[in-house]
């Protein structure tokens, strides 16, 4: 726990950053557009914080804003927003969040959570081996939920260096007024950047984005975290030292064709191409760094007969390199031997590469290994375990490929192209029941025969992606792709289908022992999610399936959705039923002997899985994290976690700390079978009720109607944010056919956030009737799910604000459709009351300063949800001049982004 005092002081000095910014803001307005806007900023903003005192307030602030004109509205809209990201930048400085989280159990540090495991009797050798053997992958998806400009990113991005800059202890009087000089400046930058885009991004653009933020991570913050976790494990007798390291990322990025028509075999091969060249351009980078530090003289140290037999390798090989460096690094063999693997990485940027270039991240291991022993032979051992480690392991980190990509394509797609291969054999595929189809599969794979497909045949579709696939992997290497993803899964034939396409490619020849893909489902829906044990179980029965996991280790790796799932039976239900889901994975496992990976498929915000990572982790049943979890990381959730470098490091730390945790201390349920069995009934009753809840909520005729109208929903689709269109293809109107994302987007424009919240008050009400008042208490106390489901259920209530969504239902919903808002108002007090309790006290009472500052947000929100109910109104009776409807849907989407800033979550 953070002690009070050091929580006022980061909280004091937070404060200070934000008023100072926000007076540096107030000047440029000034500068920008006169006295007179700054006044109107500090006019509304005064009477916003009446707005939840009473009616008349709330009214005058609605008169004063509804008789505003479009350029004065985006103007207001744009100083509050700009606030927003300057807030948002200076509380990343600071790291309120993670400093807050330390309150809660299991937020540890590395080191800390070694002395933890310590203490409760774990052996030493087995935590090094369990951190040296954990796979932490977090992997960055293009999900449209980044609203933010890139353009506006990396101006931020400095004037959060310069805040830390300004905050250390040797910045003078001079050096901060040149920061602030440059932050200005910077100020003045962002404001008259557009933060609308005016197009919306294609796949390649995306991955530059989401590049951006690899690279910069994979150099600076990542490389001091394996630097810190290594010095730990030295305490207790261990190392980092090897090949592998305990984090990794992956990117769906050019992969994830799942209802984005904009990803083809194509731009998955352009992605995978502009992957390369970043990585070795990285490794470059620190083959030049690592040749300026080792200029180790012959004359004082020796090296090793192995080191000097690849020097003389080197003359015959690269006499031109050699002759260039013998004079500059003349006595200096480690540079010498740099200057060669530093001509090798570059010639490997070629492609195809040319004949002296490395061909594997692995012949770069070798080269960099033989160097680490030379000095550790050579009384050089703080050399071999310094700046050359951390080059070794930013290779073991990044390879060639930088991410690991990640291919998703939905299961109809694949049996459509199925459906062409075995019109041929007249096989009756598509008529063919689940079973009849999972036999024929089955037998396919058995065999070597080719399904032949007539020329031209599924030429853009998923047996031209394999294609490309197989083309991909002979010139990259296998480690560039890992896991080809089936979304909505739903049985054994919808994981064989691919393996059957992969085959005819070559990339799957069973009887051959070949199987350079791993298949992964992804189960979305409540449904499947009940479904799954029986599921896996069936497709391990498989005769030829098992032979696959087996040639690749007997790994086996399974997704889990919780946005659909969520949308579909309401958080109480999903959380509940992935956590089932997860027992029965680690079940399944022990029944078969194969090792199950589960990579979670999370969003941003509570509503689509989002929450704490450490206390997710923890969070999960006994056996599951078997030292490896694959987590997405999506949105506006990777420039909050991973924007800075130290922030990336903090948050890293956290999740490997848990990982570590889980994988050593968590091996068996916590509690007895008498105790967790009086739970699950506790949580099957909840379930139950909240899903009849939610369920009546949606299932209520006019409710899509109110839906649409309520939020801003229909007007996301203009924002241009990501590549993937907001509907799956050919999906009807309405909410079935909506993608999880905007579900969560609409209502947390409207700050009603029902996806994070509705239904768990009637759960816990239904609980109480039936006398299990006290178990709430003990499992809230004992069991870390249960903690961890109320704690963000708690967050998003706090970020719930009725009185701002009342302001949309009267404005924005006919009269007749303004019983769902009563419903959701009266099921939202329920639910705040029983967290509270709970709780024992106010919501987030134990986070004094988090609690604080989203209540200063709202002074500043509430005037851009003022004026968003406002131009929402206008553009839906717009019928006018088209200028003047283009400014007001311009006004418009600057207050999503707005929004989306104040609250730092979209979807």
């Amino acid at each position: 726990m953070v002690p009070a005092d050091e929580l006022d002081q980061i909280d004091s000095a937070l404060r200070n950053d934000i008023r100072r910014l926000g007076t540096q803001l107030g000047n440029a307005l000034v500068r920008q557009h006169g006295p007179e806007l700054l006044e109107r900023v500090e006019q509304v903003r005064a009477m916003a914080r009446g707005l939840r005192r009473d009616e008349e307030s709330g009214a005058g602030l609605g008169k004063v804003l509804d008789d505003v004109d479009v350029v004065e509205a985006i103007h207001l809209v744009r100083a509050f927003t700009v606030y927003f990201h300057l807030a948002n930048t200076a509380e990343q400085v600071h790291r309120v969040e993670d400093l807050n989280a330390a309150g809660l159990a299991g937020s540890l540090r590395f080191g800390d959570a070694v002395d933890k495991l310590l203490k409760l009797g774990i052996d030493e050798a087995e935590i090094v081996a369990a951190t040296r053997h954990a796979d932490l992958r977090p992997v960055f998806t293009a999900h449209p939920t980044e609203a933010s400009r890139r353009s506006i990113l990396d101006k931020l991005t400095e004037i959060a260096v310069l805040i830390e800059r300004r905050g250390e202890s040797g910045c003078g009087p001079a050096d901060q007024s040149r920061i602030d000089r440059r932050i200005d400046e910077l100020i003045d930058a962002v404001w008259q950047t557009d933060e609308l885009r005016r197009e919306r991004p294609d796949p390649v653009d995306e991955a530059r984005s989401i590049l951006y933020f690899l690279t910069e991570i994979a150099a600076d913050g990542v490389p001091e975290l394996f630097d810190d976790v290594d010095a730990v494990l030295r305490t207790i007798g261990g190392s980092l030292d090897g090949p592998q390291v305990p984090v990794r990322f992956g990117s769906w990025v050019g992969g994830d064709r799942d209802g984005n028509p904009n990803v083809t075999p194509e731009t998955t091969l352009e992605v995978l191409a502009f992957q390369r060249g970043r990585a070795l351009r990285l490794l470059v980078a620190e083959i030049e760094e690592l040749s300026s530090e080792l200029s180790v003289s012959t004359a004082v140290a020796g090296i090793t007969e192995e080191m000097q037999a690849q020097l003389e390798t080197d003359r015959d090989g690269f006499p031109d390199i050699v002759s260039r460096f013998s004079k500059l690094s003349a006595g200096e063999p480690y540079r010498q031997r740099c200057s060669v693997i530093h001509q090798r990485l570059q010639e490997a940027m070629d492609l195809p590469p040319g004949p002296r270039a490395y061909r594997t991240p692995a012949e770069v291991e070798a080269d960099l290994a033989v160097m680490s022993q030379s000095l550790e032979a050579n009384e050089g051992s703080l050399l071999a375990q310094g700046r050359l480690a951390r080059v070794r392991r930013i290779l073991a980190m990044i390879g060639f490929h930088l991410a690991i990509l990640d291919i998703r394509e939905s299961a109809s797609a694949h049996h459509l192209a199925l459906e062409g291969l075995f019109s041929e054999l007249d096989t009756g595929y598509s008529t063919m029941s689940r079973p009849e189809r999972t036999a024929l599969l089955a037998s396919e794979l058995e065999s070597r025969r080719p399904l032949a497909p007539p020329a031209g045949l599924d030429a853009r579709g998923s047996l031209a992606l394999f294609t490309a696939l197989r083309h991909a992997l002979d010139q990259h290497g296998d480690g560039a792709i890992g896991s080809y993803i089936v979304s909505m899964t739903q049985g054994v034939d919808d994981v064989l289908a691919p393996v059957v396409l992969a085959r005819e490619v070559g990339l799957v020849d069973i009887p051959s022992g070949i199987a350079r893909l791993g298949f992964v489902p992804l189960f979305e829906t409540v449904a499947d999610l009940r479904g799954i044990g029986t599921m896996l179980r069936e497709l391990f029965a498989v005769p030829a399936y098992r032979r696959l996991v087996e040639i690749r280790g007997n790994v086996q790796e399974v997704m889990v959705g919780y946005s659909d799932s969520n949308k579909d039976g309401g958080i109480t239900t999903s959380q509940w039923e992935i956590h089932k889901a997860l027992r029965a994975i680690a079940e399944v496992s022990a029944e078969v002997g194969i090792k199950v990976v589960v990579f979670h498929g999370r969003g941003g915000t509570v509503g689509r899985g989002g929450g704490p990572t450490n206390a997710a982790i923890l969070s999960q049943p006994a056996g599951v994290v078997n030292g490896a979890v694959k987590i997405t990381e999506q949105g506006e959730v990777i420039a909050d976690k991973y924007g800075l470098p130290r922030l990336a490091q903090r948050n890293l730390d956290l999740a490997l700390s848990a990982v570590v945790e889980a994988t050593v201390a968590h091996r068996h349920p916590r509690h007895g079978q008498g105790g967790i069995e009086a739970w699950n009934d506790v949580m099957e009753l909840m379930s139950e009720r909240a899903y009849q809840a939610y369920r009546n909520l949606l299932d209520t005729p006019g409710f899509v109607e109110y839906f649409q109208t309520s939020t801003p929903v229909e007007e996301l689709a203009a924002m241009n944010i990501g590549s993937r269109p907001a509907r799956r293809s050919g999906a009807e109107a309405g909410i079935d056919g909506l993608r999880a994302i905007p579900w969560v987007f609409g209502w947390t424009q409207s700050r009603q956030i029902i996806p994070g919240w509705f239904g768990v008050g009637t759960a816990m009400e239904a609980a109480q009737q039936a006398g299990c008042g006290e178990q709430l208490q003990t499992m809230y106390q004992d069991w870390q799910f249960f903690r961890t489901f109320v704690s963000n259920v708690e967050m998003t209530l706090v970020k719930t604000d009725l009185a701002i969504a009342r302001h949309y239902v009267n404005r924005l919903v006919a009269p007749e459709l303004h019983h769902f808002f009563d419903t959701i108002a009266e099921e939202h007090d329920l639910t705040v009351a029983h967290i509270a309790k709970l709780a024992g006290g106010d919501l987030l009472n134990d986070l004094p300063v988090l609690k604080r500052t989203l209540a200063v947000r709202d002074a500043y929100l509430d005037p851009i949800s003022v004026l968003q109910v406002e131009l929402l109104a206008r553009s839906r009776a717009a019928t006018g001049v088209p200028a003047d409807n283009r400014r007001i849907q311009r006004a418009l989407l600057l207050t999503v982004n707005g929004i989306a800033a104040g609250l730092r979550n979209t979807g």
